[in-house]
């Protein structure tokens, strides 16, 4: 397939989503995934999902305890080899690291495992709904429909682990290229949930947070920081969200909605750092629920648009690919389907100008290649030249010059800062406007560098335009036809530097209908499908769900930054890359389509409690909480049956196969229920985990925080401390992906804003009369203090 990957060839050992999702991405953009399969498929296989998870492979079916061999053939032609072994299980099959190291050693490993081996979870099995169960992840947002623990209906922990372990996968391929040597790569369901955490979830010694700890979903969640967003119900009784972001946005939400005489001005930059006044927050926190039932829709968003107020309606899944956006900028792809005769998803999500991605291929049946697995065992793979260059760090080398704003593009950077890439972070005098939200800020740009550059004057500009020409990457978000108005646009940068990498993350894309609108999460998730997607069948749309585009979006960055990377270690060009948050949405809600008629297909939903998607993979009620278990396959099914005292389950022909179990669902549930209802959630733990049945007692308080003070964190570089921030004595989320020969290490928090000026314009070669003379003429600014403590009013208390 066309693309920047089309070099690379992947093997995916389909017995988990994460994998088919990150074989998904690696497909789209080029690479030739091949899926091994077990006889008759995994026990999803079956699901809608694998119309869009596995378009573009081709697939075999072995039996990897049977015919190694075949395997290891398939592997010696490879570049890339993705599986979901834990450590024992891929030992027992001779696919542990160090074999694998010793028999190929260009290959690079990717093991997306459950909690990781060093963990204390590390005996704990595998399951998306057991992860959020144990880590508390199902009691991170709170649902409206019913008190404790919600099933994760948007499967935020599997698109997490498939982006780690595909910026992994290619950071690896990256180091490959200089050490001439592949490696290991893990990364964890817990590290997806780590991953998808840091911007709500930080200590500080003194509590300083823009959002309040519990439900971070809760109405009220940010107190008395000057700011808005959250979903709203409307008279003609659809919903929308807003967000109040960016300069003057509280204000104009405010005039909007008839409150605007009650509302203070204020003017800068710096309006989220202002706390809202007793009025105030209780216009914002209750009064607003009743103002929104005074319009419709329609009329609202048309409002608040005009206004320049970021707003959106909340949509089904896949709704949003009729939108007139998505047909502006061919979003949706059109591909023959045997049982639905066509089906409409959205296209691959990252677009490069030189190497454009094909339309994507319809998935294969099970073993649909079986018939060709002796040619693709002979397959080999190029000669591989290494320059020899040593590395410490495996993005080591890499220059990222970052003129965003906000979370999304600048927690991409983070991610390849924490691997070793040396990313600057540019900032306009009045400093990025989400620097009075400190938790936030710090978990998107942490372990940069910071210059200040007033690029409106021309010597500023000249500054900057000197960075870039020593540059690799450039990333930002501005509105569609400001960089070039500053003089930072792709045709002026690429002519200074024809190697670049111009990476552009706006919200809608450069071009189209909604191109100049504002974006901010979680807009762009609801307006895609994520809400409803965690309300569940036959219910409304929640107010908040885990995960949301300005992770989806940093990942995507992270990924195609890295795409682009590799493709330019092969022509020696520079390109241009964009990936909008509605597309990295759409992407990260492929699961779902629709068919010939234009109609919603959900790929799986979770069902009207909030308790699951089936009845093998849910939470059941017990006498003093819930109990979650992930019984799918056959021996777990077996082994829960016993369990539950009902061996014959086992042989009853409606519970056969996992296509049969899913085909007889409510029945199952009906026979499983009373058994959990009638005991404790610790009773039913022991019965079921002592007889193999995989389940966890759902907590029902937040874990996340803890694993901040948890010492295995700390050592393992997943938590990181520094008593010297600008904030004080802080503790953030740290590495989320761990390399075998070239680890990445997170370490330092964010930048003072111009802290590293001074420094930075020496390394392009400018004396220190004329960096002085830029300082004094305000054209760039350098902190005056490097150490102590910033003073911050933001609080959601």
């Amino acid at each position: 397939m066309p693309g920047p990957l089309d070099h690379l060839t992947v093997i995916e050992l389909a017995t988990e989503m994460p994998v088919a999702i990150a074989g998904m991405l690696l497909a789209d953009h080029g690479a030739d995934v091949l899926k091994v399969e077990p006889k008759g498929g995994a026990c999803f296989a079956h699901e809608l999902s694998r119309k869009s998870w596995d378009r573009s492979k081709r697939s075999v079916e072995l039996d990897v305890d049977a015919d190694r061999q075949s395997l290891l053939g398939l592997l010696a032609g490879a570049d890339i080899f993705i599986h979901a072994l834990e450590d024992d299980a891929a030992a027992a099959l001779g696919l542990d690291g160090d074999t694998l190291a010793r028999d190929f050693p260009h290959l690079v490993v990717v093991a997306l495992t459950a909690y990781g081996a060093d963990t204390p979870f590390a005996d704990r099995p595998r399951g998306e709904g057991l992860a959020a169960a144990l880590l508390g992840t199902m009691i991170d947002k709170g649902s409206p429909f019913r008190p404790g623990p919600v099933y994760l209906g948007h499967p935020a922990l599997h698109y997490g682990q498939a982006f780690l372990g595909v910026i992994g996968a290619l950071t690896a391929i990256r180091a490959r290229r200089h050490i001439g040597q592949g490696q290991r790569v893990e990364a964890s369901l817990l590290d997806a949930m780590l991953a998808q955490s840091p911007m709500n979830n930080w200590w500080q010694e003194e509590g300083i947070s823009y959002i309040k700890a519990g439900d971070s979903g809760a109405v009220d969640r940010f107190g008395r920081t000057r700011l808005v967003t959250g979903m709203f119900e409307c008279s003609d009784g659809l919903f929308l969200q807003i967000h109040t972001g960016g300069q003057g946005g509280f204000k104009a939400a405010m005039d909007v909605l008839g409150f605007g005489d009650r509302v203070q001005v204020v003017k800068g930059a710096a309006e989220m750092s202002v706390p809202l006044s007793d009025d105030e927050y209780n216009i914002a926190r209750v009064e607003l629920f009743d103002a929104f039932k005074g319009k419709p829709r329609g009329e609202w968003i048309a409002l608040f648009q005009a206004a320049d107020v970021a707003a959106l309606p909340v949509l089904e899944p896949a709704q949003v690919l009729l939108d007139e956006q998505v047909e502006f900028v061919g979003q949706r792809v059109a591909l023959p389907d045997p049982d639905f005769g066509t089906i409409y998803q959205a296209a691959p999500a990252v677009r490069f100008n030189k190497t454009p991605c094909a339309t994507p291929r319809p998935a294969p049946a099970v073993g649909a290649d079986n018939g060709a697995l002796a040619d693709l065992i002979a397959r080999r793979r190029a000669a591989l030249a290494a320059d020899g260059k040593s590395l410490d760090r495996p993005l080591e080398g890499i220059k990222v010059v970052d003129f965003s704003s906000f979370f999304a593009v600048g927690f991409g950077g983070r991610l390849l800062s924490d691997l070793g890439a040396d990313v600057i972070k540019v900032e306009t005098p009045d400093g990025d406007q989400m620097r009075p939200l400190p938790d936030c800020f710090d978990a998107a740009q942490r372990g940069k560098r910071d210059i200040v550059l007033n690029l409106k004057q021309p010597e500023a500009l000249e500054a900057a335009l000197r960075l870039v020409a020593q540059a690799d990457v450039v990333t930002h978000n501005l509105r569609p036809g400001k960089a070039d108005k500053l003089g930072i646009g792709y045709e002026a940068l690429s002519k200074i530097n024809p190697r670049l990498l111009y990476v552009y993350l706006p919200g809608y894309g450069s071009q189209g209908p909604k191109s100049l609108l504002k974006s901010f999460a979680p807009l762009v998730s609801g307006w895609t499908g994520l809400l409803y997607e965690g309300g569940g069948a036959g219910n409304p749309p929640t107010r908040s769900v885990f995960g949301n585009e300005d992770y989806n979006n940093g990942f995507l960055g992270a990924a195609g930054i890295l795409m682009g990377l590799e493709r330019r270690a092969i022509t020696g060009e520079g390109d241009y890359m964009e990936c909008p948050q509605l597309h990295s949405s759409l992407w990260t809600t492929s699961e779902h389509f629709l068919d010939a008629d234009k109609q919603v297909v959900y790929g799986f939903r979770l069902d009207k409690e909030q308790a699951g998607y089936n009845a093998l993979d849910r939470l059941y009620r017990t006498t003093d909480g819930w109990l979650c278990i992930a019984c799918r396959t056959d021996d777990r099914f077996a082994a829960l049956a016993r369990a539950v005292q009902q061996p014959a389950l086992i042989d009853d022909p409606r519970f056969a196969t996992p296509r049969e179990r899913a085909a007889h669902d409510g029945a199952l549930v009906e026979a499983l229920a009373p058994f959990f209802a009638g005991r404790s959630s610790a009773d039913a733990f022991a019965i079921l985990d002592g007889a193999g049945a995989p389940c966890e007692i759902a907590r029902e308080t937040s874990w996340v925080r803890e694993a901040l003070w948890q010492d295995w964190a700390l050592a393992s570089n997943r938590v990181i401390e520094n008593r010297d921030s600008m904030y004080g004595h802080v503790r953030q989320f740290g590495s989320f992906m761990h390399f075998s020969v070239t680890p990445g290490l997170a370490k330092g928090s964010a930048p003072r804003l111009g802290e590293h000026t001074r420094d930075i314009l020496g390394e392009i070669d400018y004396a220190d009369a004329e960096i002085d003379t830029l300082i004094a003429s305000g054209k760039a600014i350098q902190a005056q203090d490097v150490t102590g403590r910033i003073q911050s009013r933001v609080s959601a208390a």
